[in-house]
């Protein structure tokens, strides 16, 4: 590996760790406190080429800051980089390095009586050409949390549209950001 390589993995770990921590300190802040109605969390798993993904990440953002989401609902993993973190949180999905990019979507415990389940949702990979599809699985995903979060429906979703029933190894959201901390070497 050469020592520019080493360098953008060195920045891709310490960038993706600060963030794990920022989004644990997030989803502990706001645990168990009764002001929590967001419904769901979307961890983006992707690789710098996939820009397509990124872009994907951006309208998420967009989405869900309209709708009164917190940091600690939508993170982004191995955008600068494939990371010790990307590779530990594919880990907890039982997926591997070939899965990225991949969206996981956790519903919240308030509206999903089985919080260690994750959704899983196959993103584009690389470039996009034109405009983005919102057709797609990730775009109907958006939709289904947009009426969850309006209070229309819960943000549960079904095999055939796409979608993957996956479970964090470590039996919730929480246990997975903990899970990955200790491995990574952090205290959780």
């Amino acid at each position: 590996m050469s020592e520019a390589t080493d360098q953008q993995m060195s920045h891709a770990d310490r960038h993706d760790l600060d963030k794990l921590v920022r989004w644990k300190s997030g989803l502990d802040t706001t645990a168990g406190d009764g002001a929590e109605s967001f419904p769901a969390c979307a961890i983006f798993l992707v690789s710098p080429e996939d820009r397509a993904s990124h872009d994907i990440f951006r309208r998420y953002r967009s989405a869900f800051e309209c709708m009164g989401g917190g940091f600690h609902h939508l993170v982004i993993f191995g955008q600068h980089g494939i990371s010790k973190t990307l590779m530990a949180f594919l880990a907890e999905l039982g997926m591997e390095q070939e899965s990225v990019p991949l969206l996981a979507i956790s519903p919240l415990p308030e509206m999903e009586a089985v919080t260690g389940s994750a959704y899983l949702l196959t993103l584009p990979k690389g470039e996009r050409e034109g405009e983005l599809d919102e057709s797609q699985s990730w775009g109907a995903a958006l939709e289904r949390i947009r009426n969850a979060a309006s209070g229309r429906s819960s943000p549960s979703f079904d095999e055939s549209a796409g979608v993957n029933i996956g479970a964090f190894r470590h039996g919730s959201l929480a246990g997975a950001v903990e899970g990955v901390l200790r491995e990574l070497g952090e205290v959780a």
